[in-house]
């Protein structure tokens, strides 16, 4: 049985596509705020594109000014974020209204991006999957809050995101990145399945 997704630990899914109303989510933020994490609510309203997108993490996360808005610096700043009030605390980011995102064409490339800043950020891992001993893990992770569409209706675009293996678990739908490219994200014995996709299948490139 897959263990339950988590805001507080440094595992995965990354990623969690659920309802405002989810008794989880309620738990899981207020574990993290005891534990002096941090919870930033964005509004999946106004990322109608990939240029709206970057504005919207750089106005609510104060990113510095280098910030390219782009997908590469995207992933960049928040896995190595220094927003206002932050001291190497927990960070929860929910992307609240996030309904309409279903019909973009970036959903699989927004989720990857995301995956992989939550995996620099939570596990520190160098390029060849070593711990990185200069840097502090943070627990790091994101849910886009769904109003009325049911979670299992993102699984085919989230899981066209380039290394994102999806999985449905109690309603939720969870993303990660496979553990060929991405090491140290989840146990071997983990089955990520979603439907007819496979953790051996969710692979394909996102442009």
């Amino acid at each position: 049985m897959m263990t339950k997704p988590t805001l507080t630990e440094h595992r995965s899914p990354w990623v969690v596509f659920t309802s405002p109303a989810d008794p989880w989510l309620a738990s899981e933020t207020a574990a993290l705020v005891q534990r002096n994490g941090l919870v930033l609510r964005l509004n999946g309203r106004e990322m109608r594109d990939p240029a709206s997108v970057f504005r919207t993490f750089a106005r609510e996360l104060s990113f510095l000014g280098y910030f390219g808005h782009n997908w590469d610096a995207l992933v960049d700043c928040l896995h190595d974020w220094h927003g206002p009030g932050h001291g190497n605390q927990g960070l929860a980011i929910l992307i609240e209204h996030a309904d309409d995102l279903l019909k973009s064409d970036f959903l699989g490339l927004f989720v990857s991006v995301l995956a992989q800043a939550a995996w620099h950020s939570n596990l520190r891992l160098d390029g060849d999957g070593e711990l990185d001993e200069w840097r502090q893990r943070i627990a790091q992770h994101f849910v886009f809050l769904l109003d009325h569409t049911a979670p299992a209706a993102f699984t085919e675009k989230a899981a066209r995101g380039m290394d994102v293996a999806v999985a449905l678990s109690d309603g939720r739908l969870l993303a990660t990145l496979t553990d060929d490219d991405w090491p140290g994200g989840d146990p071997a014995s983990v089955p990520w399945t979603a439907g007819p996709l496979s953790f051996g299948t969710t692979k394909s490139s996102a442009a």
